[in-house]
């Protein structure tokens, strides 16, 4: 996920951050999360103290305990967006996207990129300079639990101000463009 070593968390903490990053915008109970990451519930328990402490994790005491990434963490929604890249190179996407796309400009944009999507978000992606093709995505969908939207322009220029602004603000994946 991240440099665990400067964080100084265990692996299932990191793991738990995770599936909260992906959850984000729900409330997740302990069990839901040891049955998510395979682990037992004790487990769970014992590695929530620790993200609750440096304030990376919201927990609230009802009949079970309920769960939820503290979104309000600066440090936390850094950590998120790392995360969210790092998700979409895991899943080969990006390799899938360069093969189909090849000499394209490839911008992820939008909620994911600034790492403030939440459980119903998608994942906008600009590719600017090839044609339009029918691709499919269910495999990336699945592995990255979002909807996947893919914008083609045939040139940067050609691109509405606002848009062009958006995109600017993106993170680019693949290319380059010139202003």
């Amino acid at each position: 996920m991240v440099n665990i070593t400067k964080l100084r968390l265990t692996q299932l903490q990191t793991e738990i951050l995770r599936a909260l990053f992906i959850t984000n915008g729900s409330t997740i109970n302990q069990r839901q999360l040891a049955l998510r990451l395979n682990v037992t519930q004790p487990a769970i328990k014992k590695a929530l103290p620790s993200l609750k402490k440096i304030n990376f994790i919201k927990i609230q005491k009802d009949q079970r305990l309920s769960i939820t990434l503290n979104a309000e963490n600066h440090r936390v929604m850094q950590l998120k967006r790392i995360d969210n890249l790092k998700q979409i190179y895991e899943s080969g996407f990006i390799d899938f996207l360069e093969n189909e796309y090849a000499g394209a400009t490839i911008i992820l944009f939008g909620s994911y990129s600034r790492g403030e999507d939440t459980i119903n978000s998608d994942i906008d992606l600009a590719i600017i300079g090839r044609e339009e093709k029918k691709l499919d995505l269910k495999i990336f969908e699945k592995k990255l639990e979002r909807k996947i939207n893919i914008n083609i322009y045939q040139a940067f220029n050609k691109i509405n101000k606002y848009l062009k602004e958006n995109l600017a603000n993106g993170i680019l994946l693949i290319g380059g463009f010139e202003l």
